[in-house]
């Protein structure tokens, strides 16, 4: 299983919100950031942007909070990110309210959820970040 996953230097974001319309674009062939499964967060009191984005953690709580007879959420042994079966997510939210890091998002207008899957190994947003924010490389001690 590939080891990678996306690093982020928040310093240099100047929340232009690319790599958000480049997801969207990819994933769902529309300019939407809603539909993003990247989000730039505007830091309150600052004039700082953090991009959020699943970290593929190791302790996969998003796939064990969703309901086993769904089942909807699993991980792509290539890639190790965490794949979302669209036809099999009811949207009920569980995996959301367990993801410690706010990169589970509702998908506006279905009953779904979406969350990175690394682009099968080769991130859009990566590719197209003017500031170099983004990079896909090996996790430290990974």
């Amino acid at each position: 299983m590939n080891n990678k996953v996306l690093m982020i230097d928040a310093g240099l974001c100047t929340g232009c919100r690319i790599c958000e319309l480049w997801c969207s674009l990819k994933h769902f062939g529309v300019i939407n950031s809603s539909k993003s499964r990247i989000r730039i967060e505007k830091m309150h009191g600052s004039q700082s942007h953090v991009p959020q984005v699943c970290n593929q953690c190791t302790g996969r709580f998003c796939i064990a909070a969703c309901p086993p007879k769904i089942s909807a959420l699993s991980l792509d042994k290539k890639t190790g990110a965490i794949l979302v079966d669209m036809d099999k997510c009811i949207g009920c939210g569980k995996c959301q309210e367990a993801c410690p890091y706010d990169a589970v998002h509702p998908l506006p207008d279905e009953k779904k959820v979406i969350i990175c899957d690394l682009c099968k190994g080769d991130p859009e947003c990566v590719k197209q970040c003017p500031e170099g924010v983004l990079s896909f490389a090996v996790k430290e001690g990974g």
